[in-house]
């Protein structure tokens, strides 16, 4: 019994140095409007939450790691969005989308509209050609499916328009993407009986979970143009993955693999407290909400 007591003493003295860390960020912000160096505040914060993360693995209990992990998320996002803010503006490389709706019904609560499309991922993007892609469909099918660029180029190729809304609350209206449906692919590979979600991942080491419901949908794709030019790498180019009708972090870029389960299995940010579906309607974004 002595290791289960020393991990659950570990896990409460986790909790506690969490706790404390978070309430010292939400200090240091709380103070931030009367300091003149922003930029040093923004690095005291960073560490403070970095620190917050790293202790997440030492709590034993699940539910409770989950909520200090969607505390974290929240603050961090926080933080971000002064970053955020410098990206919204158009850039002559990319289209400017559009910025006014008729229908104000067409954009999830807490977002804004943005001309220019900010490149937000985890690491660095890769080096990879067209010729390089190999998707792999694993996991429960009837038949593991190894798919290269042009084998996905062979299936049925669709162009649709649709909306971008990014957890960070900027929404871009309007993106063309071009690509194969992905439930087009899973076909290939076959659905085995029981299946219920997909681990989708992405390179470096990126992963998100999803209900094959929202997979299957007629306008998720695997896209491999954006706006008739051809993705960028930092956009997730030569392919990735469009769910549109959730945040935009479900959207893999540079995506690999996609694993089918028989339970829902958290990718990298829902471990880390972001929501485990992530609906932009219902502001699903971080854990508890």
């Amino acid at each position: 019994m002595e290791p289960a007591t020393d991990a659950t003493d570990a896990g409460a003295g986790a909790t506690a140095r969490i706790a404390r860390l978070l309430t010292r960020a939400d200090e240091v912000r709380k103070a931030a409007p009367i300091r003149s160096d922003a930029e040093v505040v923004r690095g005291q914060l960073a560490e403070l939450l970095a620190e917050a993360r790293s202790l997440l693995d030492e709590v034993v209990d699940e539910h409770l790691r989950l909520e200090l992990a969607g505390g974290i998320a929240r603050r961090v996002a926080d933080l971000d969005q002064e970053e955020i803010a410098a990206m919204l503006v158009g850039s002559p490389e990319v289209a400017r989308a559009p910025t006014t709706v008729d229908d104000p019904s067409r954009v999830p609560a807490g977002q804004h509209l943005t001309p220019g499309w900010p490149v937000l991922h985890v690491g660095r993007a890769p080096s990879w050609t067209r010729d390089e892609v190999r998707l792999v469909v694993t996991g429960m099918v009837e038949r593991r499916t190894v798919l290269s660029f042009a084998e996905l180029q062979a299936l049925e190729v669709v162009e649709l328009l649709r909306d971008f809304h990014c957890v960070t609350t900027w929404s871009r209206l309007d993106n063309a993407w071009t690509g194969v449906r992905l439930r087009d692919v899973l076909a290939l590979a076959g659905i085995r009986a029981g299946a219920s979600h997909a681990v989708v991942s992405g390179a470096p080491a990126y992963s998100t979970n999803l209900h094959l419901d929202d997979l299957t949908r007629d306008d998720v794709l695997l896209a491999w143009a954006h706006d008739g030019a051809p993705l960028d790498r930092e956009h997730g180019g030569p392919l990735r993955l469009v769910v549109p009708h959730l945040y935009g972090w479900k959207s893999v870029k540079w995506v690999t693999e996609l694993r089918l389960v028989d339970r829902d299995v958290r990718g990298y940010w829902e471990e880390r407290g972001y929501h485990d579906r992530g609906d932009p309607w219902r502001e699903e974004r971080f854990r508890g909400d």
